[in-house]
């Protein structure tokens, strides 16, 4: 008895322990199944998450400004960076754009398929993601605008207006995008005009210039001086013309720009009687009398090129109180609009861009294009001649500086030895003669330097053609921009407003807000 006792005693402790085993292994599995649920459904969210965000930088970086374009963005960004995996179960559900704070507010909601959450009546798990960005500076930004301001212009490619009106247009767009409210004090920007002289403003100050003190001379007065004997003549016949056809001849080539003219050719001229006339003068003809005049020299703020010890041009960041600019004054004003040194105010650059022009009474100036990406590099620089950029980062990040190069043509001035240009002469076709190619390669040459000075200070080049259909010249600008993303060859007034707007997109330092 006491034996079979003990074997039932046995026999219930071993039940007990089997079914307090399955109990366990059961629980654990459960727990592990949950664990994995939950493993699952947060890096799944976190996908959603970055999808999210990477859309929302992309709406942010865009040049669009309107709520349903960005949505538009934002939309197609993000369903496009959905892994497969959850595309059928995930969706953008909510939108926002605040026009004042530029603020970007976006969520996105999906569902979650449990693997064993079903047991527990639970076979789906909603989840959201909520993400913003702003469309606003992040560090500095200092942009050097270098825009031609030559006498070509003048002319228009479609009609949206001279050259010269579409750069406002499209260079204002970029300042408004660039220098908002919110970004006060974060981005600076010059404004460098540039033909053949460059302008850089009759009050400036500095060792890095030489400029002789402005100067009169006077002519002194003449007294009449009477005339000589009469003589008279009895003039009977005049050359009468006939026939003959209009063609049309050059009349002057101005940087590029052709002026025609009309005249007639092919006529049949004769000698035909008149009513005769007597015709007298005097033999010296009687000088009247004149009054002193005086010619003044004023400096305008025009300065000569500096030129390096090779006979091309200097590096930028070479002026020195030993190898200043020199200024020359002369009678009128043989430079067109001043250059604006870096600001944060967007007042005086939008005014700048507005004031622009291409000729001042007679003066229409050629194309020195390495002149004004000298003074691009020299008006970010924090050392040369204005010294308002603040110190170069090697990563160009803190701050970022830009120089964005804008030109419409080819070169057509070259350099002399004491940093005076000369204007190139052009055949009748409106070709650059051959006297004046080896100058104007020169001149090339030095263009692209300037480039690869300023990229060697690690500033970002933009390099814009506008109506550009010299080779050379594009050729030029390609190797001046930092990469082919930075290179816009705009052949009408469109092209050109959208370039400026995709580098003020690109210049738009987005982030994702906190």
């Amino acid at each position: 008895m006491e034996m079979a006792k003990n074997d039932t005693f046995g026999s219930s402790e071993s039940g007990n322990i089997l079914v307090t085993t399955a109990l366990s292994i059961a629980v654990l599995a459960g727990l592990i199944a949950l664990a994995l649920d939950v493993s699952n459904l947060y890096n799944q969210r976190s996908e959603v998450q970055n999808a999210l965000d990477t859309a929302i930088l992309a709406a942010a970086s865009s040049t669009a400004t309107d709520a349903p374009t960005l949505k538009s963005i934002t939309t197609t960004v993000f369903n496009a960076n959905l892994p497969a995996l959850v595309k059928t179960s995930a969706q953008l559900s909510s939108f926002d754009y605040d026009t004042t704070s530029k603020k970007i507010t976006a969520t996105a909601t999906g569902t979650y398929s449990t693997y064993f959450g079903g047991v527990a009546g639970l076979s789906t798990v909603a989840y959201s993601a909520t993400g913003s960005g702003l469309k606003s500076a992040k560090g500095t930004v200092e942009v050097a605008l270098v825009l031609d301001n030559t006498y070509s212009m003048s002319v228009a490619l479609d009609a949206a207006g001279t050259k010269m009106q579409v750069l406002q247009t499209a260079a204002t767009n970029l300042v408004n995008a660039l220098m908002t409210p919110q970004n006060a004090g974060f981005v600076k920007v010059a404004v460098v005009p540039y033909a053949d002289y460059v302008n850089v403003g009759p009050t400036t100050t500095g060792n890095w210039r030489s400029v002789a003190a402005n100067y009169s001379t006077t002519t002194p007065a003449t007294a009449a001086v009477a005339g000589g004997p009469t003589t008279c003549k009895t003039v009977s016949t005049t050359t009468q013309c006939t026939g003959g056809t209009s063609q049309p001849y050059v009349v002057s080539i101005i940087d590029g720009v052709v002026t025609m003219g009309t005249h007639i050719v092919g006529q049949t001229c004769s000698t035909v009687p008149i009513t005769p006339y007597q015709s007298c003068s005097q033999s010296p003809a009687p000088v009247a009398a004149k009054p002193a005049v005086t010619t003044n020299y004023k400096w305008y703020g025009c300065v000569n090129n500096l030129v390096g010890s090779n006979g091309l041009l200097a590096p930028p960041e070479s002026a020195s109180q030993a190898k200043p600019y020199v200024g020359f004054l002369t009678t009128s004003q043989q430079c067109l609009n001043p250059i604006v040194p870096l600001t944060t105010q967007s007042a005086t650059v939008l005014a700048a861009i507005k004031g622009l022009v291409y000729q001042i009474g007679s003066f229409k100036p050629n194309t020195y294009i390495a002149g004004g990406i000298t003074w691009g590099v020299n008006v970010l620089s924090p050392t040369a001649t204005f010294a308002t950029g603040a110190p170069y980062d090697l990563a160009n990040k803190m701050p970022r500086k830009v120089l964005i190069l804008m030109t419409d043509g080819y070169n057509t001035n070259s350099l002399n030895a004491n940093g005076s240009l000369t204007g190139a002469t052009f055949n009748s076709d409106g070709t650059i003669a051959a006297a004046s190619q080896a100058g104007i390669t020169k001149s090339n040459t030095a263009e692209v330097a300037a480039c690869s000075y300023a990229k060697s200070q690690n500033i970002e080049v933009y390099a814009i053609g506008f109506g550009v259909s010299d080779a050379t010249s594009l050729a030029n600008l390609k190797q001046c921009a930092t990469d082919s993303g930075h290179y816009f060859d705009a052949k009408d007034s469109a092209s050109l407003i959208s370039a400026f707007q995709i580098i003020a997109g690109n210049l738009q330092n987005v982030r994702i807000a906190s």
